[in-house]
C-alpha cells in the first residue's frame, strides 16, 4: 500500500513537473495559473516588426520603380512637355558600317532624298502651352501663336536633323544654292559652321556608350570597326507626339512681327537663315 501510494505521489509530481516544464502552469502560492500565450506576451514585438516589413516592402516597391522609370525615361534634368513621350530602348542602326550602303536620306540629290528629308522635318515645329514658357522664364519674349494663348517651338532633336540636312545640301550646293552672291555664300557658309558645332556639342552631350569593336577583314590589313546597340528614344513615339502639336509657321500671312510686318509673306523661309528646313518644311 505504500509502495502504490509512493508510485500514485511519484506519477502526480511528474505531471506536475512535465505542466510547468511545458509552460502550461505555474505555482502561485496554493493555485496553479495558466502562463500567457506566446501572442499575449509578444503581440505588440510582433506588430511592430509587421508594419516594419510592410514599409520596407512599400519602400523597395517605390525605388525599384522610380528606377525602372529613369531607364525607361531618362532622368528629366530639363524641363520639357516631350518628357511623356520619351521611351528608352536598346536598338541597333539599320545600315552597320559599309560605306557603300546609303539610307533614304543620304546620297545624290533626287526627289525621293528630297522628300524624305521634308517628310522627316515637317511637323518640327509645335504648340507650346504657356504654363512650359513660363516655367522657362520665356513667357514674355516667346512668339505667340496668332489667335492662340500657346507658343511656337520645336524639340532640339529637330534641330539636329535640320543641321544634318544643310551639311547633306552644302555637299551639293550647284543643286541647292545656284543663285547666291558672295555675301550669302558666306552667311551659308557660316550656318553651315554652326550647324557642325551644334552636332558636335549635341554628341557629347548624348555620350553614346555604346561599343565599337574591331575585326580582321579578309581583304583589308587594316581593321574593321563594328558598332554594337545604342541605347536610342522610340523616335516613332517621339515623332507622333510633335505631330499631334505641330503648327506651320510658315504659312503665308499667318505669323506676323510686332513692328516689322508679315514673316513669311511668301511661305517660304529664307534659304540661308536658321528657319531653312524648319516646319512646316518647304524647298530647300
Amino acid at each position: 500500500m505504500k509502495g502504490s501510494q509512493k508510485d500514485h505521489y511519484s506519477l502526480a509530481r511528474t505531471s506536475e513537473d512535465d505542466l510547468s516544464k511545458d509552460g502550461l502552469l505555474e505555482k502561485e502560492g496554493n493555485f496553479y495559473e495558466q502562463r500567457p500565450s506566446f501572442w499575449r506576451r509578444h503581440r505588440n514585438m510582433v506588430v511592430v516588426q509587421i508594419v516594419l516589413l510592410t514599409i520596407y516592402t512599400l519602400a523597395m516597391y517605390f525605388v525599384v520603380a522610380k528606377i525602372r522609370s529613369q531607364c525607361l525615361h531618362g532622368p528629366n534634368l530639363v524641363h520639357s512637355p516631350a518628357s511623356e513621350a520619351v521611351i528608352w530602348e536598346e536598338h541597333e542602326f539599320t545600315l552597320g558600317d559599309r560605306i557603300q550602303e546609303k539610307s533614304e536620306y543620304s546620297g545624290r540629290p533626287s526627289p525621293a532624298l528630297d522628300k524624305a528629308w521634308h517628310d522627316l522635318l515637317n511637323a518640327e515645329n509645335i504648340r507650346i502651352e504657356p504654363e512650359v514658357m513660363k516655367r522657362l522664364g520665356r513667357e514674355d519674349i516667346g512668339v505667340r501663336i496668332p489667335g492662340d494663348d500657346g507658343y511656337i517651338g520645336t524639340i532640339n532633336v529637330y534641330h539636329e536633323l535640320h543641321c544634318l540636312k544643310r551639311l547633306h545640301q552644302y555637299m551639293y550646293q550647284e543643286t541647292y544654292w545656284t543663285d547666291l552672291d558672295d555675301v550669302q555664300r558666306e552667311m551659308n557658309r557660316l550656318h553651315n559652321e554652326h550647324c557642325l558645332d551644334f552636332l558636335r556639342q549635341s554628341a557629347m552631350c548624348h555620350g553614346d556608350i555604346g561599343l565599337i569593336t574591331f575585326e580582321w577583314s579578309p581583304s583589308n590589313r587594316i581593321p574593321v570597326a563594328n558598332a554594337t546597340t545604342h541605347q536610342c528614344v522610340n523616335w516613332n513615339m517621339l515623332d507622333q507626339w510633335t505631330k499631334d502639336r505641330t503648327v506651320d509657321m510658315l504659312k503665308p500671312g499667318w505669323l506676323v512681327h510686332p513692328t516689322l510686318g508679315l514673316a513669311y509673306p511668301d511661305g517660304e523661309g529664307d534659304k540661308i537663315g536658321a528657319a531653312t528646313g524648319g516646319g512646316h518644311d518647304h524647298g530647300h
